[in-house]
């Protein structure tokens, strides 16, 4: 039994066996109890502390650039002195106690790229008070690259190679891109890029890139790195579109005495401007085209100038058609040569739109009343009278 059970004595009354409690040992427990209680309250002092409140993490918090950030927070009742403690995950990595201030200036170094939270208390005489709501944080890598560049203004968008190892990033743009006003879009980890002395704003900015240019990342601490930027113009296609059609042919060294690097060539109108037109008006179907005309390469708006002359400025005839056409906005379109007409044929794929079973003419006379057309069923060239109709598709020189 223990301490305060009752205990029991047996005698004999009656033959019976009787017992009665023993109440001393509990009376005396009782007193013991209350004296201490006397003398606890006779011994603490009057007015003791009470524990402060709990004050409200601020900042740090989100992402931020320095490694050694500045811990704020509001103040707490009651409160004498402050603890911050930082961990990673359940990691402490950094505490700081005795603080008297609202804030705080870390004297170790963070690490970047992860998350970090931090807590603060007070503390008194009374002790320490509950802490603060955590807050979360990361100090921002220091970085300073371009992960991404590209035009998007091109059709289609023109997407760049970035080399970080090199630190170069190259693209290629369609033949006739004018790359001396090209605007880029990118994307960096720095906090600011510039090309020479000039800011850099993707989307809006625009550069000359003739030459190699350089664009320069700066980092959140003021750290750089240069990246060099090579735009090439990619080499003219058969069938490419371009300047209000489609390249139908590049002219080859020896064309027309063409020698020199700079690409030339011609561009054939997406679509026939005729299913069936004469060559030459009634009046002059029988008469020969003044200062004649020529076959070669290079020599269709030419023949078309001569046909124009004589003819009018109508477009009731294959030559005066094909100069009223404008596609793309240009006016310089004419009827091809007889060799121009020859390698539209032979390009007719590339280019597309026309009709195999037709014959388109050409802007080149084989005598008074016949002029060249082309078959581009069977690929023949023939003289047919001047009167008959045929296709037209116009052409222009680049």
């Amino acid at each position: 039994m223990g301490a305060f059970d009752d205990e029991y004595l047996t005698g004999r009354t009656g033959g019976r066996r009787t017992s009665r409690p023993r109440s001393a040992p509990l009376a005396a427990a009782l007193l013991t109890l209350l004296v201490s209680c006397i003398l606890f309250a006779a011994v603490a002092p009057a007015g003791a502390v009470t524990a402060p409140g709990r004050p409200t993490a601020k900042t740090p918090k989100g992402a931020i650039n320095t490694t050694r950030p500045t811990f704020k927070w509001s103040k707490a009742a009651r409160a004498a002195k402050y603890e911050v403690r930082v961990y990673k995950g359940r990691t402490l990595k950094l505490k700081k106690t005795g603080i008297t201030r609202l804030s705080w200036k870390s004297s170790k170094t963070l690490p970047r790229g992860v998350s970090l939270t931090w807590k603060v208390r007070a503390r008194n005489a009374g002790g320490n008070g509950a802490w603060s709501k955590r807050l979360t944080f990361k100090v921002r890598r220091n970085r300073k690259a371009i992960t991404a560049f590209s035009f998007q203004g091109l059709s289609p968008p023109v997407i760049g190679v970035v080399t970080e190892a090199a630190h170069t990033i190259v693209l290629t743009v369609p033949f006739g891109t004018n790359v001396s006003a090209l605007v880029a879009t990118f994307a960096t980890t720095g906090a600011s890029v510039a090309a020479g002395a000039t800011p850099q704003t993707s989307g809006l900015t625009s550069n000359n890139f003739t030459s190699p240019v350089t664009y320069r990342v700066t980092a959140a601490n003021g750290t750089t790195q240069p990246y060099t930027v090579t735009v090439t113009v990619a080499a003219a296609v058969i069938g490419q579109s371009y300047g209000g059609g489609k390249i139908a042919y590049i002219l080859q060294s020896g064309d027309l005495g063409y020698s020199t690097l700079v690409t030339h060539g011609l561009i054939a109108a997406a679509t026939d401007q005729s299913a069936g037109i004469v060559w030459a008006i009634p009046a002059y179907q029988s008469t020969l085209v003044p200062g004649g005309t020529l076959t070669a390469i290079g020599t269709g708006s030419a023949n078309t100038d001569k046909i124009i002359a004589q003819n009018g400025t109508g477009s009731t005839y294959a030559a005066g058609l094909a100069r009223a056409y404008r596609g793309g906005g240009h006016s310089d379109w004419y009827l091809p040569s007889k060799d121009e007409l020859h390698n539209l044929y032979l390009n007719r794929a590339a280019i597309g739109s026309f009709f195999a079973s037709n014959d388109f003419w050409s802007s080149s006379e084989y005598d008074v009343s016949n002029a060249w057309d082309h078959a581009f069923d069977d690929g023949g060239q023939y003289f047919m009278s001047k009167y008959y109709t045929f296709r037209v598709r116009a052409v222009r020189a680049f």
